[in-house]
């Protein structure tokens, strides 16, 4: 008996070495943090295999140009140089190419990479100045991405920034906020700075937090919160299947001495 209860404890042990297999981005407890403030945007430049749509207005923005008329080769349904789709003056989705540019209706391949929004809507203003009136381009990144691991574990997801400025809490909500088993009060944004990364810690357990929670997050960026420890997590979830079979085990070894 007292064998097959040491086997039993052995094995529950030797599970839960494996709980926290899954967490990653650890980092030691002196670790640390960077103490600048992230609340302070930086310009996000356009990169090669970004995807941006442009918009393109006349007239200090006051009418929609319709980049289809008189133009042979561009087709209102269909694709202009293999790019992407154009609507008239709306172009969704034009992928920027390897080397940071993109083809556009009349004005040809135009070099946006490492560009900044304002930067490429004024070149590609300048651009169109030259056959219309005061034209007016708005353009915008539409596959600006984090990742979010909201607590559980590894598990993540890649959500996708459709505004501008999007806050720490908002990015958190897109992504179904923070797991039951994830921890508030241990919130990371990881962000690239130049050749390294900085990490960011948030607090979110508290008011206190809600002023960290505002700052604004950045295309690549990604947020990881904390998991409660695995040992203490598994095992108060598991008790019920741990003690099931502690007495299946008792019973059958009962069983076994009547009948012998």
């Amino acid at each position: 008996m007292r064998k097959i209860l040491i086997f039993i404890f052995l094995a529950i042990f030797i599970s839960s070495c494996n709980y926290n297999s899954s967490v990653v981005f650890k980092v030691p407890h002196d670790y640390e943090f960077a103490s600048d403030s992230a609340t302070n945007v930086t310009n996000y430049k356009i990169a090669p295999f970004d995807k941006i749509s442009i918009r393109v207005l006349i007239n200090n923005g006051s009418r929609l140009l319709d980049l289809s008329a008189g133009i042979s080769n561009v087709e209102v349904s269909g694709t202009y140089g293999g790019t992407g789709g154009v609507t008239g003056s709306i172009m969704d989705e034009l992928k920027v190419d390897s080397e940071g540019g993109v083809r556009l209706p009349l004005v040809g391949y135009v070099g946006v990479g490492g560009l900044t929004i304002d930067q490429a809507e004024k070149l590609i203003e300048d651009r169109y100045s030259k056959y219309y009136v005061d034209p007016f381009v708005v353009v915008k990144v539409v596959n600006r991405r984090v990742v979010i691991f909201s607590g559980n574990g590894g598990a993540a997801e890649v959500v996708t920034l459709i505004n501008e400025k999007t806050t720490l809490i908002e990015a958190l909500a897109m992504s179904g906020g923070i797991d039951n088993k994830g921890k508030s009060k241990s919130v990371r944004l990881v962000r690239k700075a130049g050749s390294d990364y900085k990490i960011y810690h948030v607090d979110l357990s508290k008011p206190e937090g809600i002023s960290s929670g505002q700052m604004i997050v950045e295309a690549n960026d990604i947020i990881y919160i904390d998991s409660v420890k695995g040992i203490t997590r598994n095992i108060s979830a598991d008790v019920s299947t741990v003690v099931g079979l502690i007495v299946s085990v008792l019973f059958i070894f009962d069983l076994v001495n009547k009948n012998f």
